[in-house]
């Protein structure tokens, strides 16, 4: 009796490490992402779709990828519970992006601590301080969500989990970001050594295009129009044939190595690798021939195959005395490496943009009965009109801001001037032009913004 206790109170110790841990990385990516995430114009984009879904409308498609063809709208549902439970805070983004990764972590520490626990805590350490998944944990983007999944469907994957949850995973990862495909081929083999290949085939299937649902239902209900719309303006995201050894370069360059460092590592967790692990490692190496043969791609493409790369590694190393003292090498070099921007908003944040609008709400006592047409106007050449971002802000306070289709049928029309001294009196432009014609009722300047109220 007493040796059980003492085995479970040893246990239930190596868990509760294993916690801190797993909530101090947690800690690092959202602090970083707070204080580090700027609205661009992707994010605005994001907070405009996600401002759709809070008043209650369907959101059918996803981002727009450079293959000019639209992702799964599962990125948007994925993030939009964390901003229910924040009654519309828009940091609930930061605080969704770090939760999947911490949830990608957990799930693989709780079933790797039944094998070591040393292993757990160094793969822990060399994927949490990483500096391309603190990137990815802590900055809501779909280019950077999908990691999580992929490390998720990884962890299914390599301790035998149900074929349709691995494929699911795979599937939602690709669905928000199809550069995961480049993950893909480990799953292909995971599938070759399943006894039932053509039950497990199915399933695969349907796991991979599950999450894309909602783009079937919509082209569908629209007789193929994205389909079409692709085939009249087709697009290869910017890839060519053009095979230099140098196109996987960039690899290197974000997991932080040289091609040398890279070479020795391969050859040496080759060599430790048990029989499984070995043809992880080959599988995980199969779309660098892609990547040799292709002009550079853009680095949030690379993150899901470097995510394959460096969990197969981290898993043969942390196996054996020599490959734990090379993570733990890299694993102080993070440290080292990691820098925290100070604790302040600057530029284009979400509390500066947040608190403008809350401020211009009471101090202009918007009327909530009315509907508002708006635009934004961020740099002298007015790029982006828009306001995605304001549009979010304005709704999720219960203001009834319209998208750009519906400004004809807007009582009032407001103009956020981010630029100083900018001459806004004879300014015009194609939304304001879908409000018509309009006269000047009153103006007011809130943090460095210039709001600009027009009537009818």
């Amino acid at each position: 009796m007493l040796i059980m206790q003492r085995i479970k109170s040893f246990l239930n110790l190596k868990f509760l490490i294993s916690l801190i841990l797993l909530l101090g990385l947690f800690s690092l990516w959202t602090y970083k992402g707070i204080f580090e995430t700027g609205i661009h114009v992707d994010l605005a984009r994001d907070l405009h779709e996600l401002s759709n879904l809070w008043i209650h409308r369907i959101v059918w498609l996803g981002p727009m990828t450079s293959a000019n063809f639209p992702t799964s709208p599962v990125y948007y549902y994925l993030l939009f519970p964390g901003l229910l439970l924040s009654n519309g805070n828009a940091l609930s983004l930061i605080f969704s992006q770090a939760l999947f990764a911490l949830t990608a972590l957990g799930v693989f520490t709780y079933f790797q601590l039944k094998r070591s626990f040393t292993s757990a805590l160094l793969i822990i350490l060399i994927i949490g301080l990483s500096p391309w998944w603190i990137n990815a944990a802590g900055h809501p983007w779909n280019g950077y969500m999908y990691v999580s999944w992929v490390f998720l469907a990884l962890t299914s994957l390599w301790f035998k989990g149900p074929g349709f949850i691995t494929a699911l995973l795979f599937g939602i990862s690709i669905a928000i970001e199809p550069a995961a495909i480049l993950a893909l081929p480990i799953l292909f083999y995971g599938w070759l050594t399943n006894a039932n290949r053509k039950k497990n085939l199915f399933h695969i299937f349907l796991g991979l295009l599950l999450p894309w649902t909602p783009i079937f239902i919509f082209e569908i209900i629209t007789q193929g129009f994205l389909t079409r719309h692709w085939l009249a303006y087709p697009s290869a995201a910017g890839i060519s044939f053009s095979p230099k050894i140098t196109n996987i370069y960039p690899v290197l360059n974000i997991i932080g190595v040289s091609p040398v460092q890279a070479t020795v590592i391969l050859i040496t967790s080759f060599l430790l690798a048990t029989k499984k692990a070995r043809y992880w490692l080959v599988f995980a190496c199969l779309p660098l021939i892609f990547l040799i043969a292709v002009t550079p791609l853009r680095q949030y493409y690379l993150l899901g195959l470097i995510c394959l790369l460096v969990f197969t590694v981290a898993v043969i190393l942390s196996s054996k005395t020599i490959g734990k003292i090379i993570l733990l090498i890299f694993i102080v070099f993070y440290i080292q490496t990691i820098k925290l921007p100070p604790a302040s908003f600057t530029g284009r944040s979400i509390p500066t943009l947040s608190n403008t609008v809350d401020a211009f709400i009471q101090k202009s006592n918007l009327d909530r009965t009315k509907k508002y047409a708006v635009v934004s106007i961020r740099d002298q050449q007015n790029s982006t009109p828009q306001a995605d971002d304001y549009r979010f802000f304005l709704r999720t306070k219960g203001i009834e801001a319209l998208n750009i289709d519906q400004y004809p049928e807007a009582d009032i029309l407001l103009l956020f001037i981010e630029v100083p001294s900018f001459k806004w009196q004879n300014f015009e432009e194609w939304h304001m032009q879908r409000f018509g014609n309009r006269k000047f009722l009153s103006n007011y300047k809130i943090n460095n913004t210039e709001i600009v109220i027009y009537g009818r």
